[in-house]
């Protein structure tokens, strides 16, 4: 929170850049911690999309977060990694009123077609355990879109000699399925999605890698998920998937 608070200063430089809307959005495991709060599964990282066609990933990032927020000041360690699907990844050092902190890995993409839609979701509340104030709300990537993120994520082919580890998408589109109600515009985000992303079509073919189940049940059993069979839950998010192509 205390990085978003630091990043809020993106939407005056988005429109000093001449852009409109925000510089930096959140998707990924902050965006879901703060759409379900304790029911969601803890994540370590945060995801950033950046919302400018030519500015450097890393740089822009330590520009933005260069004022730091409210006492807390953010420091870049180690040179930025670039990840295999074009992510760079940053390793800062936080520190609060000069002490030592925590180290915060952040991943930063440049803006796919949809994630210029945002939604403000309510932050998690600082006065009451550091004394400071603020931020109030943080721009995320919308609902309808991370869903859809999610669906490709999980069922996206492997690379050869690879296997697709990414059974954590399917805890997520479990936690996530109460809150879906609009299948009209998710449709369109999923076909979107898959579209500009070019790895396989919409709508995906539903099948559980063998070695997902113990990985999977493992953790719906620690966040007391009512589906603990990943089995069970496939067979969910094929329902879910239907429903989509169901409406036009």
């Amino acid at each position: 929170m205390a990085l978003a608070g630091a990043l809020e200063r993106s939407v005056q430089v988005a429109k000093d850049n001449g852009l409109n809307g925000y510089l930096f959005t959140i998707k990924g495991g902050v965006a879901l911690e703060l759409r379900l709060r304790e029911r969601a599964r803890a994540t370590k990282d945060i995801d950033l999309v950046l919302h400018d066609s030519v500015a450097e990933l890393a740089v822009a990032l330590e520009r933005a977060i260069a004022s730091g927020y409210q006492g807390f000041q953010f420091q870049r360690r180690r040179e930025p990694v670039v990840l295999d699907n074009g992510t760079v990844r940053v390793q800062l050092a936080a520190t609060y009123r000069g002490g030592t902190w925590t180290m915060v890995s952040v991943d930063i993409a440049r803006a796919e077609p949809g994630e210029a839609e945002v939604e403000l979701l309510d932050a998690v509340a600082l006065e009451s355990t550091l004394g400071i104030t603020g931020p109030d709300r943080v721009p995320c990537l919308s609902l309808r879109y991370h869903v859809a993120q999610k669906l490709h994520g999980m069922t996206l082919p492997p690379q050869p000699g690879k296997r697709n580890e990414r059974f954590k998408d399917l805890i997520d589109l479990m936690l996530m399925e109460a809150l879906i109600s609009d299948c009209t515009g998710l449709r369109e985000a999923c076909e979107r999605v898959f579209e500009s992303r070019a790895t396989h079509a919409w709508p995906p073919l539903l099948t559980l890698p063998e070695h997902w189940r113990q990985g999977y049940t493992k953790l719906a059993i620690d966040l007391e998920l009512p589906v603990t069979d990943a089995a069970e839950a496939m067979e969910r998010v094929r329902a879910l998937v239907a429903r989509i192509q169901a409406v036009f």
